[in-house]
């Protein structure tokens, strides 16, 4: 069964080094047996949507919004990002929950968005530091998968890839350990189950790199991974996708 790979490239590169990037990409990649996805910032979308044309790697968004069309100054539309090519769109990323206090009801808007749009959301889902230690970590997972999912029509629910990304291992080089992983992955794989959500895919997220990727895709389970940091280097990035093989 394929594995989902994404890499997430944040706001770390100019258009000129994306670029840059994007064709070291292809070059590193060309025959794949997986599924890798590259999410850039908004401004090098329209340029690797050419280099990556024909190539083994599919176009991603950091983000969308809950807007179809309309006077909202800064807003990206999904059918905008379709129109360029884009597959995946990541929905609800921590950094956007907290720096821009992005709420559940927001969350769900650019969900159905980008479903309408037959793009598939990524949604990200994860606790912080205060929330584990106080014993609240399933919860809070619950809440944002319940807020996510309120009002989505059941029929775009086949289409929806989750990312457990524990908010105090992202960018701090301080993974989950792969026990408290798998019982995060169960978590929402129960929940989506009775959901009515059978074949949902399950990413992980959180200072991923090729020394712990493995532990990830084969003792905990998970059906892919969101790389952060990681993924701005072609080859460290290949090495986290094969991984899943050591």
């Amino acid at each position: 069964m394929k594995k989902l790979f994404i890499a997430n490239w944040k706001m770390q590169l100019t258009p000129t080094e994306a670029e840059k990037l994007a064709r070291s990409f292809v070059s590193t990649f060309k025959n794949v047996s997986n599924e890798l996805v590259v999410c850039p910032d908004f401004l090098s979308i329209a340029t690797l949507s050419k280099i990556f044309k024909s190539s083994a790697i599919s176009l991603g968004a950091q983000d969308a919004s809950a807007f179809e069309r309309g006077a909202y100054t800064g807003e990206v539309a999904a059918s905008d990002l379709a129109y360029l090519g884009v597959k995946y769109a990541i929905v609800g990323h921590s950094e956007r929950r907290n720096c821009m206090e992005e709420s559940d009801k927001l969350i769900a808007g650019k969900i159905k968005a980008v479903t309408a749009e037959k793009l598939t959301p990524v949604l990200c889902v994860g606790e912080n530091a205060a929330e584990r230690k106080q014993g609240k970590a399933a919860s809070v997972i619950r809440g944002q998968l319940r807020g996510a999912f309120k009002s989505l029509p059941g029929k775009n629910l086949r289409s929806i890839v989750i990312a457990y990304e524990p908010i105090w291992a992202i960018g701090t080089g301080v993974n989950c350990d792969p026990l408290t992983a798998v019982r995060m992955k169960t978590i929402i794989s129960d929940w989506c189950q009775r959901a009515g959500m059978k074949k949902t895919s399950i990413l992980y997220g959180g200072s991923v790199k090729a020394d712990n990727a493995a532990s990830f895709l084969g003792t905990a389970g998970f059906d892919g991974l969101l790389v952060g940091g990681a993924s701005l280097d072609a080859q460290s990035f290949k090495n986290i996708v094969n991984a899943k093989s050591n």
